[in-house]
């Protein structure tokens, strides 16, 4: 009858108009880099399951905060100033129309002295993160636990992605974050460097890498088109012709020199049909993971695998590892050889190219050729239906600080099944004494997640 369908139309607006109304508002303040926009992926999609998200940036990020989330409404400031009194008069407008609206929870995920200032424009009990109350510094209970685990980075749990994903009630699935990556065929891409001297191969070491893996790649028919691409920004353009400078010869028509040359929508089209990215801990590697193109990347002593690690299934990263790593990036580092760190050595290590070239780990060419200051890792996931899953990296090596770092996860996951927002029949870990978690940790309600 056209009286019921007319009941059933009204009833349908009517709902829409209930989950409209019922939607929540969250603000989510990220005035860091280039690579901790994307890693804030997982607390992102998670917050735009239940409402609309304004997405705070620095201003010279916005366009690729726009790029990654379309749905989100990504507002720039300008944050790199020098003087505090600056920065807070060039934004004031902007700050003054976010105090206006009614958000929900705020999540300033950053401990910078301009990130904890905006959050004096909100009530304490709508922050979730680092903040600031009555002139003190404040922090959740979560972010008080990342500084007790910080305290070892040698067995960091978990890395960044997962860490500020937990912010939220409603944790997004780990396993659907970024896509599986694989293959795309269109050429090698090569980021030359990243922000930190400290964090990158120098160029003569880049140029031994590259043919091996090139070489890998059309062994294993991984590449449908005879590409090298280089990817960085106008300060890489002098690193990319000392690289060609050691980069044999016979390689040098494939290369196509993008340094300096790119948008984020030139370089998330080209990231986005390799056939894989080599780099060190930068944010193109972090935009490969969110396209799904698979990252080799190279990380030196301040890079930590576990922390910063391309987030998804089907990476590969080559960590240095010493016994005075980690690091901090500035940081003066005392154990050199011939002036160059001893962790950079490593990454010109013959056996390590060996086995850079072949991938094969057997037990049989791990004796032969051992590995012993560069370890292979690769990114996987575990029980991809339990939401509180994390992201993990298993070694061919067996490591004992690996099976350490495993029992630490265990118990952050055994605080997340408690205190978040769902119902599981999953058995928790059992709880042993653990320097993560303090006792009062485990007292329900938490004033703040």
């Amino acid at each position: 009858m056209p009286g019921s369908n007319l009941y059933l139309f009204i009833d349908k607006i009517a709902k829409l108009c209930l989950t409209v109304y019922n939607m929540k508002k969250y603000l989510v303040i990220q005035l860091a880099r280039f690579g901790d926009i994307i890693q804030s992926k997982r607390l992102l999609l998670a917050l735009m399951q239940d409402g609309d998200v304004t997405l705070l940036v620095d201003n010279s990020l916005c366009s690729l905060a726009q790029l990654i989330y379309p749905d989100a409404d990504c507002r720039g400031v300008f944050s790199s100033t020098s003087s505090s009194q600056t920065v807070w008069e060039e934004n004031r407008k902007i700050f003054e129309a976010l105090q206006k609206e009614q958000f929900d929870e705020i999540y300033p995920l950053n401990h910078s002295l301009l990130c904890q200032t905006i959050t004096t424009l909100f009530e304490p009990e709508q922050l979730r993160g680092y903040f600031r109350h009555n002139g003190y510094a404040r922090h959740s209970n979560w972010v008080r636990m990342a500084f007790r685990w910080l305290g070892s980075r040698k067995k960091t749990p978990i890395n960044l992605v997962d860490f500020w994903g937990m912010f939220a009630e409603n944790p997004y699935p780990a396993h659907l974050v970024n896509p599986k990556a694989e293959s795309k065929g269109q050429g090698l891409g090569i980021v030359l460097a990243g922000q930190n001297a400290r964090r990158s191969l120098p160029a003569k070491y880049y140029a031994k890498i590259i043919p091996v893996v090139f070489s890998r790649l059309q062994k294993a028919q991984s590449l449908h088109e005879k590409k090298i691409y280089l990817l960085g920004t106008q300060r890489e353009q002098k690193f990319a012709e000392e690289l060609l400078s050691y980069l044999p010869k016979q390689f040098h028509d494939f290369v196509q020199n993008f340094a300096g040359k790119t948008s984020f929508q030139d370089l998330q089209e080209i990231v986005s049909t390799l056939s894989l990215l080599l780099s060190p801990d930068t944010g193109t590697a972090h935009l490969a993971s969110h396209l799904g193109t698979p990252v080799e990347g190279f990380y030196l002593s301040s890079a930590n695998t576990f922390e910063t690690g391309p987030y998804g299934e089907g990476h590969c990263i080559w960590q240095a590892c010493l016994s005075c790593s980690p690091c901090g990036e500035f940081e003066n580092c005392p154990n050199r050889t011939n002036k160059e760190p001893n962790c950079l050595l490593t990454f010109n290590d013959a056996h390590f190219l060996y086995h850079l070239l072949h991938k094969e780990f057997t037990e049989q060419s791990l004796l032969a050729k051992p590995l012993q200051t560069v370890i292979p890792y690769h990114s996987f996931f575990t029980e991809k239906n339990q939401v509180t899953n994390f992201l993990n990296w298993q070694s061919p090596l067996h490591l004992p600080q690996d099976i350490s770092r495993q029992k630490d996860k265990n118990i952050l996951e055994n605080y997340c099944l408690a205190t978040k927002n769902f119902q599981t029949d999953r058995q928790l870990h059992n709880i042993e004494d653990n320097a993560i978690y303090a006792e009062t940790d485990w007292i329900f309600p938490q004033e703040l997640p």
